[in-house]
């Protein structure tokens, strides 16, 4: 299994961080990864909803909620994907703890196995784990942005 793990700062509370991220279907918001995202349950957050994502360039991928700490974290499964690595398994969480009132930190952890074993584990060394590492921080980033932006127009 490849585990994969990044964090920053945001300078913003973690209830205007948690806000983004709780609204699952629209994760597009800060994931520049994506063309677009939405809930495919009636729930567009907590324990077993669903969305959709369309990945840039090309690809989609389905994911439920298999983790729900109400103000803290979320676990997702990718549990189909199309023009996407062969994935076995694959588990991302996203998480936020409070640094101070104003600053929050915040994690994106993805754990994942492609099939195929030793030819998975071959690509995953090539290029696999490369591309979600530069796709965790582009997320975080995302996320940091949007969310600072957020607490201004808060504060204003």
């Amino acid at each position: 299994m490849t585990y994969i793990e990044k964090s920053l700062i945001i300078d913003a509370p973690k209830n205007v961080v948690w806000e983004a991220l709780a609204d699952f279907g629209a994760i597009k918001k800060f994931h520049k990864g994506l063309k677009d995202s939405y809930a495919t349950s009636e729930a567009n957050g907590g324990l077993g909803a669903t969305r959709h994502c369309d990945l840039k360039p090309m690809g989609s991928i389905e994911e439920r909620i298999t983790r729900w700490e109400e103000g803290s974290l979320y676990t997702v499964e990718i549990y189909e994907g199309k023009k996407t690595p062969p994935f076995k398994t694959a588990f991302a969480t996203l998480k936020v703890e409070s640094i101070n009132a104003n600053q929050t930190k915040a994690y994106f952890i993805i754990e994942y196995t492609l099939k195929f074993g030793l030819l998975g584990q071959l690509m995953d060394a090539m290029m696999v784990k490369s591309q979600f590492s530069k796709a965790s921080q582009i997320i975080l980033d995302g996320l940091k942005e949007f969310s600072e932006k957020s607490r201004t127009k808060e504060l204003a």
